[in-house]
């Protein structure tokens, strides 16, 4: 028997655990993300939805992407970022607004890397995950900048029970080709020694390439000025490439977490995080030859990566009274990201222009009262800097030497959740940010949640939200972006800019109202919401030919509209299901034009079937509708659907065989929307002891 969740999104893949819905309520469940204080799911107004471990061992899921691209009204983008591999990488945008305002935390805390934050979604091991919060909707009252789309809290395991217990996770896939192979190990042991509770992971993931021929033709210009070179030996040569929609990699992560109750009212803790990650494809890019002038154009380049982040916090929780606690807490993360880039034709100098080191530091206070029976107080302080050293950032796009540029964050927020009456409660809650790269901003965030009855409950949310312009938005000097370059909008680089431009950050007012209905274990939920979005960033393209170049700048204004419908029925305590529509409707007030890469309409129906006791079954389908891939919305990218299936076997109480089959009718996805390599196998065990 099983504990039903829902939520304002159907997660198309969900997992109840096993207890009785009838015995289990709905307030029972817990979420920390849309609070920052421990909150009964059934009191969030904002739209949220939980993914629990169960919910990812039963996809059989290995990596965070291959976990998100299962959940409704988030759209999985390649990613955006200046180099030739962002064909191979992908990024999570929520509700139709872009990468960039989707922020991902690990247990509450930022990540550093790559902006749009691309590699993320193949870094994080499943393994380590107890649950994913997902909260969207404008979530910058609480964290800032970057949240303007909503939040993504991985929250890692931690057992807080005296009992003490490891799990082993193999698993190997490969698509019906033998290729895009991946092998995958996990190992995760915690517990309670003496008081101590403490947690030990390691994780190691090897993929192979997956590959697709595509022609290309060598071009090569001045790169000072773009006109064409034709005697040159390079140009008018052509050939097919294998390119890369998936690099060869191996990802190594470890990890240690400890906390102490030092006494009733006082906890410390503390955790370290480390991994490395060796990646190399083949792409179509541009580079020099050595011993000639100019630069060679659409031509065949390898790119390898030799990435490492180390990551650490410390914090103290003391619980002053019962009705007034407060946290503090310290952490930083530290990214080295070295990565060369070389043709395959000619003899060229190795590009070390996209390493980068990246720092994250971070200081937040947390206080909580409970002021009366009626209201619960939260009061925070965040000082946050982020640095990063880029070759990417240097204004002479033939040096590899790094350049700094750092940001500062100061904000001050405060929190009111108001209990009215049983059946009807409030979030009131607003912060004020000083950003040293932008105008100081205040946000503000409202929503009331109104039971009627046990079966009916309506919910309402304002949120305010902001995005300040981020290092690549503003500095990036690359000289290979699509068909042309790409330069900051605040480079100055003749003769393809001339002058600056003021970029301003993102503002955005989001609303959303929704009525849930519960009869007789039918479950189901209907959500309007809108988002509409000032001064949102762009890449805006100039020129043609040599002199084409791509600049991050303001649009004045787009609106983002969009239904939810979510269903969920249990015909039995062995049969149970899902299903979910989302309909999107963006656009660019200015010029009228849909956003790219937000399909209209998308839809998932999820069937879970126990076969007998020890054998479950799991169907996925999923359709994604048409969308556009380019700003002048002349190019649409075909709807498609994928079908999921996923078989677990429980041998006795320790030991799982699990399997199945992605994409099983073998769906032909265009790569410009997403990485798909076909139908692909997979098969695991994992014991539990």
């Amino acid at each position: 028997m099983k504990k039903r969740i829902i939520v304002s999104s159907f997660v198309s893949f969900i997992v109840l655990e096993s207890l009785n819905a009838t015995e289990v309520r709905l307030d029972e469940v817990k979420i920390t993300t849309a609070t920052k204080t421990e909150k009964s799911i059934d009191g969030v107004s904002a739209s949220t939805v939980i993914i629990t471990k169960e919910d990812i061992e039963k996809v059989g899921a290995t990596t965070i992407g291959e976990v998100l691209e299962k959940v409704p009204s988030i759209n999985v983008q390649l990613g955006r970022f200046p180099h030739p591999s962002s064909a191979s990488k992908g990024s999570v945008s929520i509700r139709g607004v872009s990468p960039n305002g989707t922020l991902i935390l690990l247990d509450g805390k930022r990540l550093s890397g790559e902006t749009e934050q691309p590699y993320e979604m193949n870094r994080i091991p499943t393994s380590m995950i107890e649950r994913i919060e997902i909260v969207k909707g404008s979530m910058s009252t609480l964290y800032g900048s970057d949240a303007i789309g909503g939040v993504i809290n991985i929250i890692t395991k931690r057992d807080l029970k005296d009992r003490n217990y490891t799990t082993i996770d193999l698993k190997y896939g490969s698509n019906a080709y033998s290729k895009a192979r991946q092998k995958n190990a996990n190992f995760t042991t915690m517990g309670n020694i003496d008081g101590y509770k403490y947690k030990v992971y390691a994780s190691t993931l090897d993929t192979s390439s997956f590959k697709k021929d595509k022609n290309y033709s060598q071009k090569v210009i001045n790169p000072q000025n773009g006109t064409p070179i034709p005697q040159h030996s390079q140009n008018g040569k052509s050939g097919v490439l294998g390119v890369s929609y998936g690099d060869s990699s191996t990802l190594n992560s470890v990890g240690v977490a400890l906390e102490k109750n030092v006494t009733d009212s006082l906890t410390l803790g503390a955790d370290v995080n480390y991994f490395n990650e060796d990646r190399e494809g083949d792409y179509i890019g541009s580079s020099q030859q050595i011993g000639q002038n100019g630069m060679v154009l659409n031509t065949p380049i390898n790119s390898k990566d030799k990435n490492h982040r180390y990551d650490s916090s410390i914090f103290v929780k003391y619980d002053i009274s019962d009705d007034l606690s407060t946290t503090l807490r310290y952490y930083t993360s530290i990214y080295k990201k070295r990565n060369e880039t070389k043709a395959i034709n000619f003899d060229s100098a190795v590009s070390k222009k996209f390493s980068a080191n990246v720092r994250i530091d971070d200081v937040e206070s947390i206080t909580t009262y409970s002021l009366n029976n009626s209201n619960l107080l939260t009061f925070g302080l965040d000082y946050r800097k982020e640095r990063r050293d880029s070759a990417a950032i240097n204004k002479n796009p033939q040096s590899s030497e790094f350049v700094r540029k750092e940001i500062e964050y100061k904000a001050i927020y405060l929190q009111d959740e108001i209990e009215f009456t049983d059946s009807l409660n409030a979030t009131v809650g607003v912060r004020y940010d000083d950003i040293s790269n932008a105008n100081n901003k205040t946000t503000f965030q409202a929503g009331v949640v109104q039971k009627l009855g046990e079966n009916n409950k309506i919910r309402a949310n304002f949120s305010q939200g902001y995005r300040s312009p981020d290092i690549a938005e503003l500095y990036v000097v690359s000289p290979l972006y699509k068909d042309g370059k790409r330069y900051g909008a605040d480079v100055i680089f003749p003769p393809f800019k001339t002058n600056s431009y003021d970029l301003k950050p993102e503002e955005s007012n989001s609303y959303e109202i929704a009525y849930e209905n519960n009869f007789n274990g039918f479950i189901s939920e209907f959500v309007i919401f809108r988002t509409d979005i000032k001064n949102k960033i762009d890449l805006k393209a100039y020129g043609t030919g040599g002199t084409k170049y791509y600049t991050s700048e303001n649009l004045d204004k787009v609106n983002i509209n969009g239904l939810e419908l979510n269903l969920d029925y249990k015909f039995t305590n062995s049969f149970e299901s899902s299903f979910n529509l989302t309909y999107l409707d963006t656009k660019d007030k200015s010029t009228n034009k849909e956003l790219t890469f937000t399909p209209s309409i998308s839809a998932a129906l999820n069937l879970s079937y126990k076969i007998i006791e020890p054998l479950k079954s799991n169907i996925n389908i999923r359709y994604i509708g048409k969308q556009y891939e380019d700003a002048q919305n002349k190019e649409k990218i075909d709807d498609y659907t994928l079908v999921d299936l996923g078989l677990s076997y429980d041998i006795n109480k320790i030991f799982t065989l699990y399997g199945g089959v992605d994409n099983i009718f073998n769906q032909k996805v265009d790569t410009n929307a997403d990485i798909n390599v076909g139908t692909y196998y997979f098969a695991g065990v994992k014991a539990r002891f």
